[in-house]
């Protein structure tokens, strides 16, 4: 049976009866079921299928994983009741709990909904509760994939958690990890950004994820919003300095969740349920309203504050050459690191101005070489400056940018990934090819990865490779929107229309894909 096969009504194995699909996600499909073999079950569950096939090498991993999960037993966690193949499709299924996510129950960040303190204060408990029981395992578990779409809020009432696709037991206190999660929640030791070496996942980790949730329901907002800001660790504000309503002694447990370090936060989850049921005790109904973001209250002026205003304002006259002029007269008089160059870059960049941007980070790239600065010193500037190459389409640039960035830190796949793409974009496909496969081979597939690599291959004539890599992405993520649009391509060469209509049709369902879906659809005659 294939995944395309499954429709309301379809048996497993003679073992589960799809009745409705509940959810679509990038590792398969959720569906509602009746349970017909099995008197130790509910009459209904929940049954996920994966979207890889037996050939694909991430199987075992889910396997395993599942595996894991099956022996969890607490009223705060979705129960797993199993995993195996069945009919040739990998298949978890669970226990079925009615009710919104977290995530439902908020809304958006645009429009986000009014909770009270009492019912702020309740999730978070809830959710500490339930990594409190992972935590005391032997070993101890990480959830690793903690975010607002997987805590459910049966109507009942308790939150409960689900979704253990990237739990892991954690030996040592930590295991390596890829870096899979949701980019919002993921604690900076998980991309690499906080400790040395690889990326290193810790029951700390979910603190972390647990912060960002708090700090979304209590703001409206997350603390760290884009790839950039996450990456670099851009400084946001506390909680209180957004929506003043919140208590002092809950800003300080949600920052504590947040810090940088993993040994900084709140040891374990039984530590953090110690510490929210301890302002449970002393904070209660009130009304708690969470507004959408807002500017923090203005600091006292100070002369950076100055600088940063008139380097604004004459951006915004077309005088960028002069605000950077200025703010390198300012550095040399206050005898500083360049810290005022990267405000301004950022200004730069927030208004548009790409080509004053990349001019200040080359500027700081030249004063802190000239400084005899080690390359850690060089790390958010080269960042900077190779991620504007790209938007500039300097290609070339981009490529060696990462390329340096690669090589002193090799533990960090982003990096090596950017230099891959940007290899292939500079039309430098061999050597592109080449950095993308040791990727590839070093850490558990993605979808991303897969997909570069197949057009990477399609550039060098390999069409059977590229198919082979475009085929692999689309197991992993069914709607991965270049290996879509590159297969509905490929099809169309070959005569296979009916394939080439299908895989454009997946595509009309990717958000963001309009563009691509007006050009595919030009070149297939449409």
């Amino acid at each position: 049976m294939k995944v395309a096969d499954l429709a309301t009504g379809v048996a497993l194995g003679g073992r589960f009866r799809l009745v409705r699909l509940l959810g679509r996600g990038s590792y398969g499909d959720v569906w509602l079921a009746d349970s017909l073999a099995d008197p130790g079950l509910p009459p209904k569950v929940a049954v996920k299928v994966y979207l890889q096939n037996q050939q694909n090498r991430a199987l075992r991993v889910l396997l395993e994983e599942a595996a894991i999960a099956k022996g969890f037993d607490h009223d705060r966690l979705v129960r797993v009741f199993g995993a195996e193949r069945i009919d040739g499709l990998v298949v978890m299924w669970m226990e079925y709990v009615e009710g919104p996510t977290l995530l439902e129950r908020l809304g958006n960040e645009d429009q986000p909904r009014l909770v009270t303190l009492e019912d702020s204060l309740a999730w978070l408990r809830d959710i500490a509760e339930g990594l409190a029981y992972l935590h005391v395992l032997e070993p101890p578990v990480a959830h690793g994939d903690l975010k607002l779409d997987n805590v459910l809020l049966p109507p009942g009432g308790g939150a409960r958690l689900l979704d253990f696709g990237q739990t892991r037991p954690i030996e040592d206190r930590f295991v390596e990890t890829d870096g899979t999660g949701a980019l919002p929640y993921m604690a900076p030791e998980i991309l690499g950004t906080a400790v040395d070496g690889q990326g290193r996942r810790y029951v700390a980790s979910d603190i972390y994820a647990c912060g960002v949730i708090a700090y979304r329901f209590l703001t409206g907002r997350f603390p760290r919003r884009t790839l950039a800001e996450v990456m670099n660790l851009t400084p946001f504000p506390r909680p209180m300095e957004i929506n003043p309503s919140v208590p002092a002694p809950l800003d300080a447990l949600v920052m504590r969740c947040l810090e940088k370090r993993p040994d900084r936060r709140y040891a374990t989850g039984a530590e953090l349920l110690a510490a929210v049921e301890g302002l449970q005790a002393r904070l209660m109904e009130q009304t708690l309203p969470v507004t959408a973001p807002a500017r923090p209250p203005a600091a006292t002026v100070s002369l950076a504050t100055d600088l940063e205003r008139l380097a604004k304002d004459l951006i915004a006259q077309g005088r960028g050459e002069e605000a950077v002029d200025r703010l390198e007269e300012a550095l040399r008089r206050m005898s500083t690191t360049p810290n005022l160059l990267f405000i301004y870059a950022a200004a730069a960049r927030a208004v548009n101005k790409l080509d004053v941007a990349h001019l200040v980070y080359q500027r700081i790239i030249q004063w802190l070489r000239a400084q005899g600065a080690e390359p850690v010193a060089l790390q958010g500037a080269m960042e900077g400056r190779s991620e504007l190459d790209v938007r500039l389409k300097h290609y070339e640039e981009a490529a060696d940018g990462y390329a340096w960035l690669a090589e002193q830190w090799p533990e960090k796949r982003w990096y090596r990934f950017r230099a891959g793409v940007t290899l292939g974009l500079a039309g430098r496909y061999p050597e592109a090819a080449t950095v993308l496969q040791a990727l590839h081979e070093s850490a558990p597939p993605s979808a991303v990865v897969c997909a570069k690599l197949g057009f990477v291959h399609r550039q060098l004539g390999m069409f059977d490779l590229a198919i082979q890599f475009f085929n692999e992405a689309l197991m992993l993520e069914a709607h991965e929107p270049v290996a879509l649009s590159q297969m509905a391509e490929i099809r169309a060469i070959q005569g296979r229309m009916d394939k080439a209509e299908e895989y454009l049709g997946r595509l009309e369902q990717v958000d963001g894909a309009e563009e691509e879906v007006r050009r595919l659809r030009r070149k297939l005659g449409r």
